[in-house]
């Protein structure tokens, strides 16, 4: 029996009629004495549970009670549900006790089909062990740490400190947010790509700090220094799957003539709205601003080289990454966020 089971039941016991002496509950669960004072123990002190010794045993505290929560099976499903979403698969050192504990306070509940399911993979990488416990603690403490981080184009790995503000889990990917102590602001680094990492001595000042603010100018994650209007014409074939759908939080939609539809939204980072629109296959067009429409042509072309009529060329090496529309350029120092996503 899981451990975690096994404290809930000795719970039940000692919440009962009579005071239960250590080697009952020894002989009850089949385990030694001293495995008998290391949970009660446990439950006193760890879980704060109310446990009182007497000449006849040990019980609960005369009057106290522990609350079970009372599940209707239509609870105690959408629960379960949520427990094997599938970004929690990649988090399953965090959600694994929750679900023993969850399934041994209802397990007398009358099982009932499962109407409701999750389909479809989680595309996150391989996260390594123990990363999402280390900083979830890092998070919550204010503990700065050190990640030994894969770049995406350059396959270079470097230790990079930051303070970490959260960790989320955004289209079917874990990233963790914090101030970069060498860029000297907020960068978004990868799970999968953190091949190492370590907490730094002492503390740190959380600013306030908004997730949803953060990515608002934000296409999905990639961030530019400028925001930028992004207008986008789709055909009447289109417009269902637009108009009924929602892409992003601040988005606009107009009717036009001919059942088109014109999308407004203003993000920062041109690069991956500019994808989205690749993948209409000319069913959607970009209108402004002209470095947006310059770099669908370009995602276009590319594709269109690889798959076209004509022979195809050979790959005579890697293809050097051009700078990313939505960046500044000129005298601005370039953001080398694109080097960490």
């Amino acid at each position: 029996m899981d451990r975690p089971i096994r404290l809930i039941e000795i719970l039940q016991l000692l919440g009962g009629r009579r005071s239960w002496r250590p080697a009952e509950i020894a002989d009850h669960f089949n385990i030694s004495e001293r495995t008998v004072y290391r949970d009660l123990q446990d439950l006193s002190r760890l879980q704060c549970i109310p446990v009182a010794r007497g000449e006849d045993g040990y019980r609960l505290v005369e009057g106290a009670t522990i609350r079970w929560l009372g599940f209707t099976s239509t609870e105690r499903a959408t629960l379960k549900l949520l427990l094997q979403h599938p970004a929690f698969r990649a988090a399953s050192e965090l959600t694994s006790v929750l679900e023993r504990k969850l399934d041994a306070a209802t397990r007398e509940m009358e099982e009932t089909a499962q109407a409701l399911t999750l389909a479809g993979p989680e595309r996150s990488g391989s996260i390594r062990t123990g990363l999402l416990r280390l900083l979830e603690g890092a998070v919550r403490k204010r503990t700065p740490v050190s990640l030994l981080y894969r770049s995406l184009w350059s396959q270079h790995q470097a230790w990079r400190d930051l303070d970490p503000f959260a960790v989320f889990h955004r289209e079917n990917t874990w990233y963790l947010v914090g101030h970069c102590h060498l860029r000297d602001e907020p960068r978004t680094f990868r799970l999968d790509r953190i091949a190492d990492a370590k907490h730094l001595n002492g503390t740190f000042d959380r600013p306030a700090f908004d997730l949803d603010a953060f990515l608002r100018g934000t296409w999905n994650v990639y961030r530019g220094r400028n925001l930028h209007e992004a207008v986008i014409h789709f055909d009447a074939s289109l417009a269902p799957l637009i108009e009924h759908g929602a892409h992003h939080p601040d988005e606009h939609i107009e009717k036009l003539e001919n059942g088109r539809l014109e999308y407004r939204v203003t993000i920062s980072h041109l690069d991956e709205i500019a994808r989205w629109i690749v993948g209409f296959a000319g069913a959607a067009r970009a209108v402004q601003p002209t470095a947006l429409a310059a770099r669908v042509a370009e995602i276009a072309g590319a594709a269109y080289e690889r798959h076209g009529p004509h022979q195809q060329r050979p790959t005579t090496g890697p293809r050097t990454q051009r700078d990313l529309p939505g960046l500044p350029t000129g005298g601005e120092a370039p953001s080398r966020q694109r080097d960490l996503i």
